[in-house]
């Protein structure tokens, strides 16, 4: 955790459980949780209604949720700043695929206009024309 903030966890010494429950209520209801960290239902209204979890549960959540609910609730930044990043270089890829869509659609319109002109018929060989 940055210096910024542990003093701001000083100022509010539930911003923690307050991350985690913001964290898991965007993603869960309290039925969705109790299956996934296996626990009692009315466990999981009590986190995502902002109760810190024992390590049990903080176990399945992790499992459950991976490293993203661990930089959530503890270094938030870190995590806007990589998903930043991450958007950057989606938005590249997106720009990229558009592009090679935009030059195929040229090309098959290309090949459809010249489909669409009539076939020169082709004398066979030793043949005059009559």
């Amino acid at each position: 955790m940055t210096c910024l903030e542990l003093q701001s966890m000083g100022k509010n010494p539930h911003i923690l459980s307050e991350r985690l429950s913001a964290f898991l209520r965007r993603r869960v209801n309290a039925k969705g949780l109790a299956v996934a960290i296996e626990c009692d239902p009315r466990t999981a209204e009590n986190i995502l209604a902002g109760h810190w979890p024992n390590a049990r549960h903080w176990l399945g959540i992790s499992a459950a949720f991976g490293h993203d609910v661990i930089e959530a609730v503890f270094s938030p930044q870190t995590a806007a700043d990589r998903l930043a990043t991450e958007v950057q270089a989606l938005e590249r890829q997106l720009d990229e695929t558009r592009r090679r869509a935009e030059e195929a659609a040229r090309l098959t319109a290309r090949c459809e206009k010249t489909a669409a002109q009539p076939a020169r018929r082709v004398r066979p060989a030793g043949r005059k024309a009559a």
